[in-house]
């Protein structure tokens, strides 16, 4: 039995082909609009991915604040709590001035570019899934965004940001309609 056949059999996970596809389809669909208006609009994507960045931040704080309490005998109670209020407060701080988190977090989303590429592109090359070179070539592309803001920082963080995310996003919803369409493919020429 060879992968396509196990990719095939495993992407239907006993249910039609055409109903999960469906739903895959849906999301390189919605990636690529997604994609194509934070390029359009680079700038007001980049606060946007700050401020849903600092709002998660401060969610996950305050939760891990509520459950250190619920914890509270558990020797390693204080360091879970200061944790948790990091993360509240940095998230807040985000929040409350999206510019200078916009800045900050340039670096680290060149960081997040360049190890999510290098993992899909070698992640892709390694299993080799049907249409397996479209994820290699988002991979790619995604560590070439990394370096190119790693290189560019700080000047183009504010409209950099939301560019690489979009971008990102694009492709990723290309490489979800090829391996539809590769499945489709697949389940076609599959008993």
């Amino acid at each position: 039995m060879n992968s396509q056949t196990l990719t095939a059999n495993a992407f239907a996970g006993g249910e039609s082909d055409g109903s999960v596809r469906g739903w895959v389809i849906f999301a390189g669909i919605t990636m690529l609009v997604l994609g194509i208006a934070a390029v359009v609009y680079d700038a007001t994507a980049t606060i946007f991915s700050v401020v849903v960045f600092g709002w998660l931040l401060m969610f996950a704080g305050v939760m891990q604040i509520v459950h250190a309490f619920q914890v509270r005998t558990w020797s390693g109670f204080f360091l879970y709590l200061l944790d948790g209020i990091i993360r509240a407060t940095v998230g807040t701080l985000l929040v409350w001035y999206p510019e200078s988190g916009a800045l900050t977090l340039t670096l680290l989303l060149s960081v997040y570019f360049i190890v999510g590429g290098l993992f899909r592109a070698i992640g892709s090359m390694v299993l080799q899934f049907p249409s397996w070179g479209w994820s290699v070539a988002s991979g790619l592309i995604s560590v070439a965004l990394g370096v190119l803001l790693a290189m560019q920082w700080p000047v183009s963080g504010v409209w950099f940001i939301g560019f690489a995310v979009g971008l990102d996003l694009i492709l990723y919803g290309w490489a979800l309609l090829m391996f539809a369409s590769a499945v489709k493919q697949l389940s076609t020429s599959f008993p």
